[in-house]
C-alpha cells in the first residue's frame, strides 16, 4: 500500500522525531540538477514522499518528479541569498563594545529587573493586539 502523507503530517513526524521518517540524498546520475545539493527526499516507512526538505532553513516543499526542480532552484535562490546575507551583516555590524567599554560591572536591582519586565510585558500585550 503506497501511502502518501500530507505536508502538516511530515511536519508532525519530524518533530516527534519519529523514526519511520528519513532524510535520502538522490542518486546522482550525469543528469541530475546541482539543487540536489541543497534538498534531501522524505521517505516515511520506506515509502517517498512527494516533499523534499532544504538542508540549509529546513522548509519543506512538494517536489514530483513530472515537475521537475524549478520550485527547488527558486527557493534554495531566496534561501541562499538570505542566509548570505543575513552572514555578512552580521560580520559589518558594529559591536557596542567597539564604542564602550565597561570599566566595571553593574548589578542591577531586583525591584528594577521587575519593573523592566511588567513594563516589556504590559507594551507587548498592548501593542500586539
Amino acid at each position: 500500500m503506497n501511502v502518501l502523507l500530507k505536508k502538516n503530517e511530515i511536519i508532525d513526524l519530524i518533530k516527534q522525531q519519529d523514526e519511520s521518517v528519513i532524510f535520502q540524498k538522490p542518486k546522482q546520475t550525469s543528469k541530475s540538477f546541482s539543487v540536489w545539493e541543497h534538498f534531501s527526499l522524505i521517505v516515511v516507512n520506506k515509502i517517498k514522499q512527494e516533499t523534499v526538505i532544504c538542508d540549509n532553513c529546513k522548509d519543506l516543499l512538494t517536489y514530483r518528479q513530472k515537475d521537475g526542480t524549478t520550485s527547488m532552484a527558486k527557493h534554495f535562490r531566496s534561501c541562499h541569498s538570505d542566509a548570505a546575507n543575513a552572514r555578512s551583516c552580521l560580520n559589518k555590524q558594529t559591536k557596542v563594545t567597539e564604542y564602550y567599554a565597561s570599566s566595571q560591572t553593574l548589578t542591577i536591582p531586583k525591584k528594577i529587573k521587575e519593573k523592566v519586565k511588567i513594563a516589556c510585558t504590559e507594551f507587548t500585550a498592548l501593542d500586539c493586539r
